[in-house]
């Protein structure tokens, strides 16, 4: 799924009067961020993501997303995920200290929201978000580079099966390691070498 917030889709959502941005949650190692592309902090509640709700995330000067890549899933997993994003020249310190030093990021929980506005704010009461996880895994890849023009920070999540932990090597002899009450698995060794057991081969034993 392509998000589509090029800088055209967002002039034409703005021009009535829709207001979207892009949350992020990077968990850096020295200094976790809570960032978004909105005009002023904000403080989710009641969406029910434990990442999203009660986090203070803070603006980036209303940085415009220039390109989000293909979310692409399947029964194999998916595809990694780029976006990029305009930053203004004074940039976050965290995301500097990140796109000098690889160990700040990598293999480390990124995830990133789409921001819909439902209602507007007035003088007395704050605009109304909705929120969707766009994608939610391991940042594999960052950089920050300025053209001459514009700060550019770069991001990449890994696939979802990049993700994914190694086999932990237990056999069915750990089971009581993980639950001591289950005696399923009491007898598999017995089983396993009684001569009746399908395939296995004839001892001449009977």
């Amino acid at each position: 799924m392509r998000d589509g917030m090029t800088a055209e889709w967002l002039a034409a959502l703005e021009a009535e009067g829709i207001r979207t941005a892009i949350i992020g949650f990077l968990d850096f190692k020295s200094d976790p961020v809570h960032l978004w592309t909105g005009w002023t902090a904000i403080t989710p509640m009641g969406s029910g993501d434990i990442y999203l709700d009660n986090k203070t995330f803070e603006p980036i000067a209303e940085g415009v997303p220039i390109q989000i890549g293909e979310n692409s899933f399947s029964y194999q997993g998916s595809d990694e995920l780029s976006f990029a994003l305009a930053v203004p020249q004074t940039t976050p310190d965290a995301l500097i200290g990140a796109s000098l030093d690889s160990s700040e990021y990598k293999g480390r929980k990124a995830i990133l929201w789409r921001a819909l506005m439902i209602t507007p704010p007035d003088a007395t009461t704050p605009a109304i978000w909705s929120f969707r996880r766009v994608r939610s895994g391991i940042m594999d890849k960052l950089s920050l580079t300025y053209d001459g023009q514009q700060r550019l920070f770069t991001l990449t999540i890994e696939s979802h099966s990049a993700s994914i932990t190694n086999a932990s090597a237990s056999t069915y002899l750990d089971q009581p390691l993980f639950d001591p009450d289950d005696t399923s698995q009491a007898y598999a060794v017995s089983i396993a070498n009684d001569p009746r057991v399908p395939g296995r081969l004839a001892t001449g034993l009977k």
